[in-house]
């Protein structure tokens, strides 16, 4: 039990020291409640309040942290050429994919990001997790 108690702790202070070298490498973050789980970059994240940063090296790359510190997921986006809402500094769109949310389209400054997602892609994305068989997907052989 003392080992179990050990690991847990040094598990949790090398993720504590993860999060604080992130933060010092970050340029603007921003916070959003997100009322439902969602998806992105195959990982699913609980409803909650996050924490949406652009990556200072590269501003295609955004962190999204909860602030609980306990999901945290990258998401990849290409600048779309879209209109920025009238005074959205912050804006998360999701698009519904059999009944899961998947995070499609973030607004984050004056910037417009798409992310990279297709009805194939949120398929293989849910077979992958498990939210979905296989023999539901589009084309899939039987």
């Amino acid at each position: 039990m003392k080992k179990i108690l050990v690991a847990v702790l040094t598990a949790g202070l090398v993720t504590f020291a993860g999060a604080s070298i992130a933060r010092a490498q970050v340029g603007d973050s921003l916070l959003v409640k997100v009322p439902f789980p969602f998806i992105v970059s195959g990982k699913v994240l609980p409803a909650g309040s996050y924490r949406v940063t652009a990556q200072s090296g590269d501003p295609s790359l955004l962190l999204i942290t909860s602030i609980d510190g306990h999901s945290a997921a990258f998401a990849d986006t290409q600048k779309e050429g879209g209109e920025v809402p009238d005074g959205a500094r912050l804006h998360l769109s999701f698009k519904n994919f059999d009944g899961h949310y998947f995070l499609s389209q973030v607004v984050i400054g004056d910037a417009l990001r798409d992310v990279r997602l297709s009805k194939v892609m949120a398929e293989q994305t849910l077979v992958r997790l498990n939210l979905m068989p296989v023999e539901h997907v589009e084309g899939s052989a039987k």
